[in-house]
């Protein structure tokens, strides 16, 4: 089991760190502004990198390189994040990036020629419309209902939390967002069905939350009223829609991870740049023990974690080139796992880093105030709480007796 980078994927990293450093880290207060969104300038810079398209076979205008997705998926999600600690492009481009991926598996043919090649292109947005008013992480008690028709499936329901729907009803078509929806009610998760529902369909309408982070990127509602969708935007089979979206998570939550770990990693950079060059009572502040052992605390978690990470996208990988070589719960508690312990990490990592900085910390001269805000989405929910995930480790180290998804009659994870 070997986690280190190939040749053409240290390049990839690198190349990926000098665009980062040159061209989005000066523009990170500019994109938390929530004015411009993500600039043009920046998407155009990361189709030039290959980013939009590492998930996207070449036959759709992709470079993803079969088996190392993941892979290539971690490494620039965490070095994006390092230049936007406000988290706005990392996840613009893991929502995109990570489920035009779904698209590509479980799309039709028809889909995936009109929307794959966008995605490369940076035309577009992908994202998901899973969490709904009534229920988070409760999935598997969605009321969004579709019922067939001649032409496909007309949908009714809402959707809420959703990112990129400013985005989407700007873009339009073929912009749009994995659906999941109940096509038999009386069967419950065994009743679903995934559906990649088009942007500004008739019958739909968007609201906009106003966030405390993440400004680059808008979050908000969905509402669909007899909004038809075409038959070729079926995902996958009809009634395992739940099946398919848990086989999605894994890869998602990876990159969320991958996200927390960059800003992390630049969290602490930033600290220790701060602590070396002020001094208080005539020495460096990382001289105090008080603040260099906590910052030695933080970066002994974030090693373990960054490890863990690479463990992660490997096992994904490796599993999806050799089917059944690794099981779906170590791949599942490994994920889980990162997805628990990055977010709050990153809390830490960025309060401990603002503290350190006294009052300048508290001001919007400093990064960190914009890793603290955006970080806190992850904490809060963002593909799968906190206290979800230890329901899903629980549930694979220990059997059924131990979710506390089942015991409820539901299903999750």
């Amino acid at each position: 089991m070997d986690f280190s980078y190939s040749t053409e994927q240290e390049l990839f990293r690198q190349s990926m760190r000098e665009w980062v450093v040159k061209n989005l880290e000066p523009r990170a207060r500019e994109i938390d502004n929530g004015e411009v969104g993500i600039p043009k300038e920046v998407i155009s810079g990361l189709v030039d990198l290959g980013v939009f398209g590492m998930s996207i076979p070449e036959e759709y205008g992709g470079n993803a390189i079969p088996g190392e997705e993941p892979i290539y998926g971690m490494i620039a999600i965490q070095e994006i994040a390092r230049g936007d600690l406000s988290m706005s492009t990392s996840v613009y481009t893991l929502l995109t990036a990570g489920w035009a991926y779904i698209v590509n598996r479980f799309g039709t043919r028809q889909l995936k020629e009109e929307v794959l090649p966008r995605v490369a292109r940076g035309e577009i947005f992908v994202g998901a419309s899973l969490t709904e008013p009534g229920g988070g992480s409760d999935l598997a008690n969605i009321k969004t209902r579709a019922t067939k028709s001649s032409g496909g499936y007309v949908v009714n329901g809402e959707k809420a939390y959703i990112s990129g729907v400013k985005e989407c009803e700007r873009l339009g078509w073929p912009s749009g967002h994995c659906t999941l929806v109940s096509t038999d009610p009386d069967k419950g998760y065994r009743g679903q069905t995934y559906l990649f529902v088009p942007a500004n369909s008739p019958g739909m309408s968007y609201s906009v939350y106003e966030d405390m982070g993440r400004m680059g990127l808008s979050t908000g509602g969905v509402v669909y009223r007899d909004v038809e969708v075409p038959e070729y935007c079926l995902l996958g089979e009809e009634g395992r829609g739940f099946y398919h979206l848990m086989q999605s998570f894994n890869l998602g939550r990876l990159l969320v991870v991958s996200a927390c770990t960059g800003a992390i990693e630049r969290g602490l950079e930033i600290s220790a740049e701060y602590c070396k060059q002020r001094h208080t009572f005539g020495r460096p502040l990382i001289k105090n023990e008080a603040i260099s052992f906590e910052m030695v605390n933080d970066w002994m978690q974030f090693d373990l974690l960054k490890l863990n990470v690479q463990r992660a996208a490997w096992m994904i990988a490796h599993e999806s080139q050799n089917p059944g070589s690794i099981s779906y719960t170590d791949i599942n508690k490994t994920i889980a796992t990162c997805k628990c312990l990055a977010p709050t990490l990153g809390h830490d990592v960025a309060r401990h880093g603002m503290i350190y900085h006294g009052a300048f910390g508290y001001t919007k001269e400093t990064p960190l105030e914009m890793m603290l805000r955006g970080i806190m989405s992850y904490e809060v929910g963002a593909e799968g709480g906190l206290n979800v995930m230890r329901g899903i480790i629980a549930r694979d180290l220990w059997g059924d007796v131990a979710s506390p998804f089942k015991s409820q009659g539901g299903h999750y994870g």
